[in-house]
C-alpha cells in the first residue's frame, strides 16, 4: 500500500549558505558565547534580500535578556571582525561570509554594498569571496588575523 503525501505540507523555501572558509574564523577564541549568540540571532532577523537585521540594541537587548552595555560590546566585537557592519537602518551580515534566498542572485550587490559600508566607517577590507575560485580571501595586513 502506498504512503500518502500529507495534505498541509509546509515547505521551507528560505534556506541560508555559509560560506565555509568562514568557519575557521568562528572559531576566533576572542568570541564569547554572547557574541555568537547576537550573530545568530541578527542571522535569523536578517531579510534575505539585502543581508540586513533592521534592529535596534534595544530590541536585541530585550529579545536575548541580555544587558544592554554587553550588547553594545558584543556588537563592536562583531564589527571589528568585520563579520556584520552599521547599516543605516540596523546591521548588515557580511555578504562575503553569508547570504540566504532572494541574495543568491544579488550576492555581487550585496559585497559591493557591505564593502562601501567599511569603507564609509574608514575600515580597511578584511574578507573578499572570490567566486571564479570559490574561496575566501582574506585582505589586508595578514598578521592581524587569526588562521593566516
Amino acid at each position: 500500500m502506498a504512503s500518502k503525501r500529507p495534505v498541509n505540507r509546509v515547505r521551507n523555501v528560505y534556506w541560508g549558505a555559509f560560506i565555509l572558509d568562514w568557519f575557521k574564523y568562528l572559531q576566533d577564541h576572542e568570541l564569547s558565547a554572547a557574541d555568537y549568540r547576537i550573530l545568530f540571532y541578527l542571522c535569523h532577523k536578517m531579510y534575505n534580500d539585502d543581508n540586513t537585521a533592521r534592529v535596534r540594541q534595544k530590541i536585541i537587548s530585550h529579545d536575548l535578556a541580555m544587558d544592554k552595555g554587553n550588547v553594545s560590546k558584543c556588537l563592536k566585537k562583531l564589527r571589528t571582525k568585520q563579520f556584520i557592519a552599521k547599516a543605516p537602518d540596523g546591521y548588515m551580515i557580511n555578504p562575503h561570509l553569508f547570504y540566504a534566498g532572494n541574495g543568491y542572485h544579488n550576492r555581487a550587490n550585496l559585497r559591493d554594498s557591505f564593502d562601501r559600508l567599511l569603507i564609509d566607517e574608514s575600515e580597511s577590507l578584511r574578507f573578499s569571496f572570490n567566486e571564479d575560485e570559490h574561496t575566501l580571501e582574506v585582505l589586508g595586513d595578514m598578521d592581524d588575523w587569526p588562521f593566516n
